[in-house]
């Protein structure tokens, strides 16, 4: 509905443009008949005219439009410097192509100081309404934006509830779990259950903030490393490592907007029965944070297994949270080389 309104005023507002233009500017011819005392004015146009105001109004609308939707990129993206030089080529090239046009339907006679001046602040006008219509349709966009993070927030809230029902009955399951492994000296089982509960304990408590101590997520990935080291022996065949540099305390970020792709690395990079890696390195400075993951690609045993569907979705919800929570403040790279998998993030945080 509301793109037909917008496509209604755009009509209206280049029709009323056009009579004014067409009826108080362009060249027209004037007959004053008097009958009985009485002046009757008659005015006309020739096809001359008609065909030049008609060209005229073209070109006006092309550098509208021009501006809008292909100069605006630029604007959107920071790069002023670009937008104004590009926008002020395209409005000189088009007042030239004018004015060859008055030449060549008019004569000379129309191509005189006082013509360029009037058409110089025709297009000026409309440069300016066009850079509005920029405006506009930029606050449009981070409204909406805006709008899909508090329903996909107002989702995951709702999603956060259902998880939550009555956590303290699972924290004491996992504590008496706790207990019977120590009990019967099962170091490995305990230490499993020890870190599953940190993770559990984030993941119902620290989510549920919009922002979160970078170091919270750090430790997160750690435990997760840890948990999953459980399941291997000292002799597979494979490399795991976190490497981490910069300050953690004073940064935040949005909660589990790295988690994915180590979550990801450890699913389809290891494989005990060849060699294989998982390698991430998180590093931070004044306004930046560079996430690095590297893993192998581990054979698939099954080709007809949903291996690559669930990480498929899990990328794709966060690639979704980063475009509405860090909009023109995240590079997000992921390819694919060598039967290596990368992961290349960098943000910029507040």
């Amino acid at each position: 509905m509301k793109r037909y309104i917008e496509i209604a005023l755009n009509i209206l507002f280049w029709l009323v443009c056009f009579y004014l233009i067409f009826s108080i500017i362009s060249p027209q011819n004037r007959e004053v008949e008097i009958i009985n005392g009485r002046e009757t004015v008659r005015i006309s146009y020739d096809h001359m005219s008609i065909l030049g105001t008609i060209v005229g109004f073209i070109l006006k609308m092309g550098l509208y439009y021009f501006n809008v939707y292909f100069l605006s990129k630029y604007f959107n993206k920071r790069q002023f410097r670009t937008y104004f030089i590009l926008l002020l080529l395209t409005t000189i090239i088009t007042i030239g192509i004018e004015l060859l046009k008055n030449l060549i339907i008019y004569g000379e006679e129309f191509v005189l100081f006082e013509t360029f001046i009037a058409t110089l602040w025709m297009y000026m006008f409309f440069v300016g309404i066009s850079f509005v219509h920029i405006i506009v349709l930029r606050w449009q966009k981070e409204e909406a934006l805006k709008q899909q993070l508090r329903e996909d927030k107002l989702a995951a809230e709702l999603q956060l509830l259902k998880s939550q029902i009555n956590p303290h009955f699972l924290f004491n399951a996992l504590n008496n779990l706790l207990s019977i492994a120590e009990k019967h000296k099962q170091s490995e089982v305990s230490k499993g259950i020890a870190q599953l509960s940190e993770l559990l304990r984030f993941l119902l408590h620290d989510t549920s903030e919009h922002l979160i101590a970078l170091s919270k997520e750090v430790e997160f990935i750690e435990n997760y490393i840890k948990l999953n080291k459980l399941k291997f022996d000292i002799n597979d065949p494979l490399s795991i490592s976190f490497k981490t540099k910069g300050q953690f305390d004073t940064i935040k970020i949005a909660p589990a907007i790295l988690i994915p792709f180590v979550e990801n690395a450890f699913k389809h990079g290891i494989d005990i029965y060849n060699t294989s890696f998982v390698d991430i390195q998180l590093t931070t400075n004044e306004k930046d944070i560079h996430f690095l993951c590297k893993n192998s690609l581990a054979e698939k045993k099954n080709p007809n297994s949903s291996i690559g569907k669930d990480s498929g979705i899990g990328l794709q919800n966060v690639k979704r949270r980063l475009a509405i929570l860090y909009p023109d403040k995240h590079q997000l790279r992921i390819t694919q080389h060598d039967n290596n998998y990368i992961v290349d993030l960098k943000l910029t945080y507040d």
